[in-house]
């Protein structure tokens, strides 16, 4: 009886070791359609990344796109700074004014944001007042209707203000925070022992003095989360600079340069100028993505399981 035991249990191993290598057919359609979606969607930016190092003399003298230069080059990316004839007038070359004026415009609102709404959502899930609950589905009904509805109502209520044509419109209202920050917190600030809230209380730690002290620290991943999220909005913002700006060329934001780029820059052989400027306006979201790599993943993980 031991020697038949002792042989199906050698045999075991086996059996589970073959299963390690058997092929299987949703697997290999899975990292198929992965391997396809990674190159489906890096391979424009390996179309502008190759272009950007590509020599004027060698995009003139070929007809057909140029997979491989044939000698590499980083001067499209210090012709952008030199070749920008906005440097003359304004004294600042376009693209650097646009980052600029898009980093201010964007870190101000979504910073002053962040804090408002990490505050809501300390008072939806830690504190008791009447009608909270309430409060917060009228608050999250109003959030979900499309801002398009909004949208000429919002024009005109700006223009009476006299803010058209400042960047006020696009700072002011991001100072207020959003809905949708504000729910996720929420789900997040929940997740967080109430133990540890009462435990200040019995210390004598005020309202404030546990949200900065204790709520804030341990949800530094969540506000990681949103804080990219938002930093990606509003670097990326277009459509708003467009309508409330007004052309004025000390306001202008990084992607009304990139979206003018070929004005900027005209002639023939200019593309690699082009796509030098678009690989430039990149750089901020990648860096900043890959420093806050850990705390964003984290935070999305940890606030999607505890929502």
């Amino acid at each position: 009886m031991d020697t038949k035991q002792t042989a199906l249990h050698s045999e075991r191993p086996l059996r589970a070791g073959k299963k390690k290598f058997r092929f299987s057919v949703s697997k290999a359609l899975v990292l198929f359609f992965l391997l396809f979606y990674t190159v489906f969607l890096f391979f424009p930016l390996y179309i502008v990344f190759i272009t950007s190092v590509t020599s004027t003399f060698e995009i003139t003298g070929n007809t057909q796109f140029i997979w491989w230069p044939e000698n590499f080059t980083v001067a499209p990316y210090g012709q952008v700074f030199s070749m920008d004839p906005n440097a003359i007038t304004t004294g600042v070359p376009s693209l650097l004014l646009g980052f600029i004026n898009t980093m201010w415009m964007t870190l101000l609102p979504l910073v002053v944001g962040l804090m408002v709404s990490g505050l809501s959502a300390y008072a939806y899930s830690k504190l008791q007042f009447p009608g909270r609950e309430g409060l917060f589905r009228i608050a999250f009904i109003i959030s979900i209707v499309p801002l398009g509805a909004f949208g000429v109502i919002g024009y005109m209520y700006y223009y009476t203000l006299g803010w058209v044509g400042t960047p006020l419109p696009i700072i002011v209202p991001g100072m207020f925070g959003g809905m949708g920050t504000v729910f996720f917190l929420k789900m997040y600030y929940e997740g967080i022992p109430d133990s540890l809230v009462e435990a200040a209380k019995i210390d004598g730690m005020g309202k404030v003095g546990i949200f900065f002290k204790i709520i804030f620290p341990l949800s530094l991943p969540a506000f990681t989360a949103q804080f990219i999220f938002g930093f990606v909005g509003g670097y990326n913002n277009y459509l708003g600079p467009l309508l409330y700006l007004q052309g004025d060329p000390m306001s202008i934001t990084l992607q009304l340069v990139l979206s003018d780029v070929t004005n900027i820059f005209r002639g023939d052989g200019m593309e690699n100028i082009h796509c030098a400027a678009a690989i430039l306006g990149m750089l901020p979201l990648i860096i900043i993505y890959c420093f806050s790599q850990k705390y964003f993943i984290e935070g999305i993980a940890v606030g999607g399981v505890k929502g």
